[in-house]
């Protein structure tokens, strides 16, 4: 991989606790992004090919991509979504891998609800897929967004088939829980990365 350091991916359907398992990791002084914002970075950098490929009216007055309308698009549209993602994925892989080349000597952690769709997992050592019981993903995400149940179910449903056998097939995954218990999640993190130490490994742990 050249200039890159230790990778790892942080998996797992919305309100897992994925940017908590990445908290956990800095404390332990890891460096950790989120494609999310990266993703959001790309639409403002792209905006004009994404109304061009998708369509005129996807651009508010100031430029920049109108994401309320950019989701009713590709909303139900396969072809769409897949046109959107072949537009920004190659720009958030390329300044991901800048990101990661800054700072070799540092092991670094990636995560999004989307990794599993970008060729970064080829360049994970295993991907950390979390996971917690459906209630209190919604408790967390209805909190954290402030929305009610309805206008989170399309969100939810969206990610029925989001699981981590979408990433077997280029890296090894190991699970945690994270159901709310603190101590028993760092307990789990703590015996995964051990393993880096001592070179072990093994898949579905």
């Amino acid at each position: 991989m050249g200039g890159y350091p230790l990778i790892i991916g942080i998996a797992g359907k919305t309100g897992a606790g994925k940017n908590y398992v990445a908290s956990i990791l800095e404390q332990k002084g890891w460096r950790t992004l989120d494609l999310d914002p990266v993703g959001h970075r790309a639409l403002d950098a792209l905006s004009a090919e994404v109304e061009e490929r998708l369509g005129p009216g996807l651009l508010s007055s100031d430029g920049s991509v109108n994401r309320r309308l950019l989701g009713e698009r590709v909303f139900g549209s396969p072809q769409a979504l897949q046109l959107l993602e072949g537009i920004t994925y190659p720009w958030i892989e390329k300044q991901t891998r800048l990101w990661l080349e800054e700072q070799p000597d540092i092991p670094a952690a990636v995560h999004g609800v989307n990794l599993h769709k970008t060729s970064l997992v080829k360049d994970c050592r295993f991907i950390l897929w979390v996971s917690a019981p459906l209630r209190t993903r919604r408790q967390r995400v209805m909190r954290r967004d402030s929305k009610g149940w309805k206008e989170l179910l399309g969100r939810f449903r969206s990610q029925r088939r989001l699981g981590p056998k979408l990433f077997s097939r280029n890296a090894e995954i190991y699970k945690v829980r994270n159901s709310g218990n603190d101590r028993r999640l760092r307990r789990q993190l703590n015996r995964i990365l051990s393993r880096l130490d001592t070179g072990s490994s093994g898949r579905g742990q």
